[in-house]
């Protein structure tokens, strides 16, 4: 059963299940029928785990994203289907001022096609965001319309051969970009603070996963920290669990700052630049030394590691415990990164089996060549 909701003083709050018909609202009438989308793995997960149901198309709230971004679990959550009135309400109270953090709050309202556009930015190096906002600009004018954003719908609807954004409904990523009337238009700096924005949400939300409910600080412990690390890669449940072994019985440090984590993130996240860097010590067989990780940590991701995020690196990964680590030590352990947050829903939220960053820029590149064909 679909739970219905109640409005008390235009704030949706949860109530019985119950079956009501109501008359569509303007938009709705113009887009003349559902968008329906594109079956596929990404595409059921997205469902299972979205809360929000208005007239037959499924919604995540800004927690919602926040929860699948976070967690190896997959979970069905029961939906709450919105009245007219109320998805107005959702809509029309976004908040201008926050920005793009205006997305995580539990008001917000996150459609399938923002939420894989929002996933992808989410897996690119940040040297590379010129390249993703070029992506969109389809006429290359220095500007995203309304349009370009939504030839991008395509890519995964059935129904929708327009690309016209009236054919759908409006969400909170809409509104932030495009303004309330759609109006606006994205540049490159907006596409900056959208990429700032959703990174650091995500980041902290991930980071407070592992944080200790009795931290006062904005702190993780070392344990916490690796398990944070190793779930962005392919090691087996082995591997990761002697991993997590040796970071207990490290003491010389007991707690991870948010700083230091992010600044480790950037490095996983520039990882292939990182092995490229590195890979004429592996053509001499030659160890990495501290100095030389350090360095090529920052020149890849632009980030300086603290020196004890580095010792915590060599004693967990160094295995031959000669104060050094060969690529089979690191690299090769660090080089499979997972496309998604998430190893455990790696084979359900990927579709075709390839990296969703790597799906979302296929799909926009033969948009492109079909465009300028």
């Amino acid at each position: 059963a679909v739970v219905s909701t109640q409005s008390t003083g235009g704030v949706a709050v949860a109530g019985v299940a119950t079956l009501y018909t109501t008359s569509l609202p303007a938009q709705c009438k113009k887009r003349q029928a559902c968008v329906s989308y594109k079956s596929s793995r990404l595409r059921e997960s997205f469902t299972a785990r979205a809360s929000i149901e208005y007239h037959g198309e499924y919604f995540m709230t800004g927690r919602d994203f926040l929860e699948a971004w976070t967690s190896d679990d997959f979970y069905e959550k029961p939906k709450i289907e919105l009245y007219d009135s109320e998805y107005e309400t959702m809509i029309e109270s976004t908040r201008m001022d926050l920005e793009f953090n205006a997305l995580f709050t539990t008001t917000a309202l996150i459609s399938y096609p923002d939420y894989v556009f929002l996933r992808s930015v989410l897996l690119r190096p940040d040297d590379l965001s010129v390249q993703s906002f070029q992506m969109l600009d389809l006429n290359l004018d220095g500007q995203v319309t309304p349009d370009e954003y939504y030839d991008l719908y395509k890519m995964f609807t059935k129904n929708d051969e327009t690309s016209d954004p009236s054919v759908h409904l409006k969400t909170t990523l809409r509104v932030l970009l495009f303004d309330r009337d759609d109006s606006g238009s994205i540049d490159l700096e907006k596409f900056g603070n959208l990429l700032r924005d959703v990174q650091t949400n995500c980041l902290q939300a991930e980071f407070n996963r592992f944080r200790s409910k009795d931290s006062e600080d904005d702190r993780i412990s070392v344990q916490g920290f690796m398990r944070a690390v190793l779930r962005r890669t392919k090691v087996t449940p082995i591997q990761r669990a002697r991993f997590i072994d040796k970071s207990e019985v490290y003491k010389a440090i007991d707690e991870v700052s948010f700083d230091q984590f992010k600044s480790m993130i950037a490095l996983i996240n520039n990882f292939s630049d990182f092995e490229v860097a590195v890979r004429m010590y592996q053509i001499a067989k030659k160890p990495l030394s501290k100095a030389v990780f350090k360095r090529a940590a920052y020149v890849c991701s632009g980030e300086v590691l603290d020196d004890t995020i580095i010792d915590l690196l060599f004693f967990v990964f160094d295995e031959a415990g000669d104060g050094h680590l060969s690529h089979s030590e690191f690299v090769n352990v660090m080089r499979k990164m997972e496309t998604s947050v998430s190893s455990a829903q790696k084979a359900k939220d990927d579709p075709g089996s390839i990296g969703l960053g790597s799906y979302f820029r296929k799909c926009i590149r033969n948009e492109m060549i079909k465009l300028y064909a």
